[in-house]
Parts: C-alpha cells; sequence; structure tokens
C-alpha cells in the first residue's frame, strides 16, 4: 500500500477533490491557455463549486501547478552518507534523480504536460520558481541538520546547484515536450548533471 495515500476517508475525499480541481485546471490550460481559463470554468470541469475551489487553491496558476510534492516528500526522507560537499551533492542528486518520473511511473505523463505547459507561460513559470524557493530552503534546514556543524556557504552551494539542476532539467523537459520530442526526464536530469559538472570542471 502506498504510503503517501492517506488512510482516514475524509482526507483521501480532500486529495481526490484536488486530484480532480487539477486535472481540471490542467485540461482547460491546454484547450484554452491559462489566460483565458477562469477559476469557474475550472469548478465547472472538476464538479465542484467556486468556494470549493478555494478551499484548495489560492489562484488558478496553482491549480494547475500544484507544487512539488514528490520533491518535498523526498527531501523530508534525505538521509545524507557522509559529511564532504562532494557526497553530500551526490546524495541530493540521487534523491532528485528518483523523484523524476520514471518509464512505468503514472504520473509520468502528467508531469510532462505541466512542464509542457511551464515552457510557454511564464506566469506559472514564476509560480515554479517561487514553489522552487521553498523547497531550496526545506532542503537547506534538512541538510543543516544532518551535518555537524556545517559551513552555511557550503551548504547553500550545494542546495542551490542541486535546485539549479533539477529546474534547468523541467524547463528543458518542457521546451522538448512542445517541440513534440518524446525524452526520458531521468536520462535527461543525468545529461544536465553531467553538462554542469563538465562546464564548471
Amino acid at each position: 500500500m502506498n504510503d503517501d495515500v492517506p488512510q482516514d476517508l475524509r482526507s483521501r475525499r480532500r486529495l481526490d477533490t484536488r486530484q480532480e480541481i487539477h486535472r481540471a485546471a490542467l485540461e482547460l490550460f491546454e484547450e484554452r491557455g491559462v489566460r483565458e481559463t477562469t477559476v469557474q470554468q475550472i469548478a465547472e470541469r472538476s464538479g465542484v463549486s467556486s468556494r470549493t475551489f478555494f478551499r484548495h487553491f489560492a489562484t488558478k496558476e496553482q491549480a494547475g501547478l500544484p507544487g512539488q510534492l514528490r520533491l518535498l516528500r523526498a527531501i523530508e526522507t534525505l538521509e545524507v552518507t557522509g559529511t564532504d560537499p562532494d557526497t553530500v551533492l551526490r546524495d541530493v542528486e540521487a534523491v532528485l534523480e528518483g523523484v523524476m518520473g520514471r518509464e512505468h511511473d503514472p504520473e509520468r505523463e502528467e508531469h510532462r504536460r505541466v512542464a509542457r505547459l511551464l515552457s510557454g507561460d511564464s506566469e506559472l513559470r514564476a509560480l515554479a520558481a517561487a514553489q522552487e524557493r521553498g523547497l531550496a530552503t526545506r532542503l537547506r534546514e534538512r541538510l543543516t541538520g544532518q551535518l555537524d556543524g556545517p559551513d552555511p556557504t557550503t551548504v547553500l552551494l550545494v542546495v542551490e546547484v542541486a535546485v539549479a539542476v533539477w529546474s534547468t532539467c523541467w524547463e528543458r523537459w518542457g521546451e522538448l515536450a512542445a517541440q513534440g520530442r518524446e525524452e526520458d526526464p531521468v536520462e535527461l536530469y543525468r545529461r544536465c548533471r553531467s553538462e554542469l559538472r563538465r562546464i564548471v570542471g
């Protein structure tokens, strides 16, 4: 059984409603565009009231991009295996790679659709960037809590490098999807990571 699925009925219904709203927003954004889609249209498509919509999301953009929950869950379970910066970075990268959609991941196509939308909409990209800042903050806290008296600059650099590669991978995946090109996100993530190492030496 999936540990991420809430077991009580009320929590499951809330999660189902949230997912229905998200799916409706994604469909409408693809059909009409983000700017032309209204909250009312999303609510109607998902079979809820506008009031219920706003219980789950503050804006229509948030409904289309509900947050990188898988990455946040992965950050919460991150355990570093060493204290030197290279080991810490590799541990973080392993977690990030594990979050990228694998071939038989049921959410992979949905992630690809979101990435494609992000590539063409600046407002969604701004929201994604804000979410990434929150994830970076949590990752920094997590690393600081596990390392014994870490140098704050080193921790910050590890976090910023890891998040930059993650963000670059998602942006490139979306661009390729918008061009109609299929790409394995894990392989793309690995290429982005390797290219950064080649650039910085």
